[in-house]
C-alpha cells in the first residue's frame, strides 16, 4: 500500500504535467488552424483608378499571397433594362476597378495598419478597406487565447516540478540511513540515487502511456471529431510516436532535474 500511495504521489503530478502539455499543443494547433482559416477568408478590399497586380502590390506589401478583380458585372447588369447603351457604356468606364486580396499570414492592428497605408501609397489607388474593427477584436483575442495557455503550461510545470521535488525529497528523508550508509562506503552519487531515478522513469513511462491513451482515444473518437466539425474546428490527431516520445521527454527532464535539486539539496545539508 506504501509502495502504491509514493508511486501515485510521483505519477499523479506528471499526469497533470502531461495533461496540461498536450492540451496546450493540441489547444494551440486547433487555434492556429482556425488562424489559418480566417486568414483564407480574410481579404482586403482595394478600390484603384489602374489596373493592378500581385508583383505591382508585393513590392509594397510581401505579405500579400493572392489578388484577385472583384468584377462589377452583375451590378452592371441588373441596370441594362433602366438605362440606355450609351450610357451603360460610360458607366463602365467610370466605374473603378475592385480588388480583393488576401494575405499569407494575419496581421496584428499595427501591421494592418502599415499594410494599408503601403497600399494607399500605390499610384491609382483611391481606397482600401481592411476592416480593421471588426478584425482587430478577434485576432487580439486569439492572442490572449494563446498568451493564456502558455500561462496555463508554464504555471502548472512550475508546480509539478515543486511536487515532484518535495515527494524526493520525502523519499530521501525516510532512506535516509540506506544514503548515509552507501556515502561512508564511498558510494557515487549515481548509485546512491539509482533507485530514486529509477522509480520516477518508470512512473513517467506508466503516465505518458496514461496521457497518450487519453488523447489518442478522443482524438480519434467519432463523436467527438463531429462535435469540433459542427462547431467549425478541425481536431488535430494525436500522433503516438511524436507527442507520446514528447510527453515522455519532457517527463524524464522534470523528474530528473527535480530528483537532482533534492538530493543536491541533501548533500548540502
Amino acid at each position: 500500500m506504501k509502495f502504491l500511495k509514493y508511486h501515485i504521489s510521483i505519477m499523479l503530478p506528471l499526469f497533470l504535467l502531461f495533461f496540461a502539455v498536450e492540451s496546450f499543443y493540441m489547444l494551440k494547433q486547433i487555434i492556429d488552424n482556425y488562424e489559418s482559416n480566417i486568414s483564407n477568408d480574410y481579404s482586403i478590399v482595394i478600390v484603384s483608378k489602374v489596373p493592378l497586380d500581385k508583383p505591382m502590390l508585393k513590392q509594397k506589401v510581401d505579405n500579400i499571397s493572392n489578388v484577385k478583380i472583384i468584377t462589377a458585372n452583375r451590378v452592371v447588369d441588373r441596370l441594362k433594362k433602366s438605362i440606355s447603351l450609351g450610357d451603360l457604356k460610360k458607366l463602365k468606364e467610370s466605374l473603378p476597378l475592385f480588388y480583393s486580396v488576401k494575405l499569407q499570414k494575419l496581421p496584428d492592428s499595427h501591421q494592418l495598419a502599415k499594410i494599408k497605408k503601403a497600399i494607399l501609397s500605390v499610384s491609382g489607388v483611391k481606397s482600401v478597406s481592411t476592416f480593421q474593427k471588426s478584425y482587430s477584436k478577434f485576432y487580439n483575442f486569439l492572442v490572449f487565447d494563446k498568451m493564456l495557455l502558455q500561462f496555463f503550461a508554464v504555471f502548472v510545470a512550475i508546480i509539478v516540478l515543486l511536487l515532484i521535488i518535495k515527494q524526493a525529497e520525502v523519499w530521501i528523508f525516510e532512506h535516509k540511513q540506506r544514503f548515509e550508509i552507501m556515502s561512508i562506503l564511498g558510494a557515487p552519487f549515481w548509485m546512491k540515487s539509482a533507485m530514486l531515478y529509477r522509480v520516477v522513469i518508470v512512473d513517467s513511462i506508466l503516465s505518458s502511456v496514461l496521457v497518450s491513451a487519453i488523447f489518442f482515444y478522443f482524438s480519434h473518437s467519432e463523436k467527438c471529431l463531429r462535435y469540433f466539425m459542427d462547431i467549425g474546428i478541425s481536431l488535430p490527431k494525436f500522433d503516438i510516436l511524436k507527442d507520446g516520445v514528447l510527453l515522455f521527454g519532457i517527463g524524464i527532464l522534470v523528474s530528473v532535474i527535480s530528483v537532482t535539486f533534492a538530493i543536491i539539496k541533501l548533500n548540502k545539508e
